[in-house]
């Protein structure tokens, strides 16, 4: 199997459908289903309040920080309406690992549960021969009253499209950091200081809580995969078609210029810190968010079939199946690329 996210065939065919027949045989079950695209899993409780549970193990670029973890797990949360109140961390050590890198570790994931107002509660810390790199989990846990919680809201034909923030900013940052010795002698230090500074803007809690004061909306979490796999997702978990103009697609040029000489995707890259949002009026939820500071576009619209149309300029074609996060696609390559060096050698 691919690196990354498992595929949306593999996913529905030997994770959801097996756990869906399990929860079907309980009838005593108040969780909500299982399903695919969901940003995050609801828990229904008395006098109309909502605990929401998301987790995350892996973030594309920064896989040895695991404080960008919390960020992703409450952005999870934040999605679907909800509060962030605690998170847990579990952790898998290589023998080698140094203690002095554990506490540095818990010290950042510490300082990013704070900044998201919440605590961390516990978790699990092993350390196993198993593994050559340190391996961590976080499950952010959230709360959210019924009126607040998006987690049911889905696309619906008509629905205009919205994009928060801008796309693949924190997989340019990822590439950024990683390659920047090597950037520096392609581009001015100034674009390279300023794409290493997207992992800033990674958190989406402030604009989730500006949609929701503005209205009913369905909003989903760009995470792995980036704005066509969010598309997808969002589109196929309310069986609507989509309309979507590729130019209206916010994309910084820092992105533009680093993803060409990667021959990366910005499209399929890593895109926390962008929210993509279904409302009714599109137009209205932009101009709400431009009084608050926060920069958004309408992008396309939901459609009642089931065609999923990209369009650029005169140029149309249908969105694909979710796809690997280009992340993991180009340490593929530099990978084959030093095996391929090393053989020669």
């Amino acid at each position: 199997m691919q690196e990354g996210k498992l595929s949306e065939r593999a996913l529905k065919r030997s994770v959801l459908r097996p756990l869906q027949q399990t929860v079907q045989k309980n009838h005593q079950n108040k969780a909500g289903t299982l399903e695919y695209g969901a940003d995050c899993a609801a828990l229904m409780e008395e006098a109309g309040c909502v605990t929401l549970f998301s987790t995350v193990n892996t973030v594309p670029g920064f896989e040895h920080a695991p404080d960008k973890l919390i960020v992703a797990a409450a952005n999870g949360l934040a999605a679907a309406g909800a509060e962030p109140v605690a998170f847990q961390i579990s952790a898998v050590l290589p023998t080698e690992y140094e203690e002095g890198r554990l506490k540095a570790d818990m010290k950042a994931c510490a300082e990013m549960a704070d900044a998201e107002h919440a605590q961390i509660i516990g978790g699990h810390t092993q350390i196993s021969s198993g593994v050559i790199a340190p391996m961590y989990s976080v499950t952010g846990i959230g709360r959210a009253t019924k009126e607040q919680c998006r987690q049911d809201e889905r696309l619906r034909p008509e629905y205009d499209l919205v994009v928060t923030g801008w796309i693949a900013l924190a997989g340019t940052a990822a590439l950024a950091l990683r390659y920047e010795q090597e950037l520096r002698g392609h581009y001015p230090l100034s674009l390279i200081e300023h794409a290493k500074a997207f992992d800033r803007q990674m958190a989406v809690g402030a604009v989730a809580r500006a949609i929701t004061h503005f209205g009913t909306a369905a909003v989903h979490d760009l995470s792995q995969g980036g704005i066509f796999n969010a598309l997808w997702e969002m589109a196929d978990r309310a069986g609507v078609g989509l309309e979507v103009d590729l130019k209206k697609i916010p994309v910084r040029q820092e992105t533009i210029e680093i993803c060409e000489y990667f021959d990366v995707n910005p499209y399929y890259l890593y895109s926390a810190g962008a929210l993509l949002v279904g409302t009714e009026h599109g137009e209205a939820l932009v101009s709400h968010l431009a009084a608050q500071g926060i920069f958004a576009a309408v992008i396309g619209r939901a459609t009642g079939g089931k065609d999923r149309v990209i369009r650029n300029g005169e140029e149309c074609r249908y969105l694909d199946r979710p796809k690997q996060d280009e992340w993991y696609r180009r340490l593929e390559y530099e990978r084959a690329n030093i095996n391929v060096s090393g053989k020669e050698q």
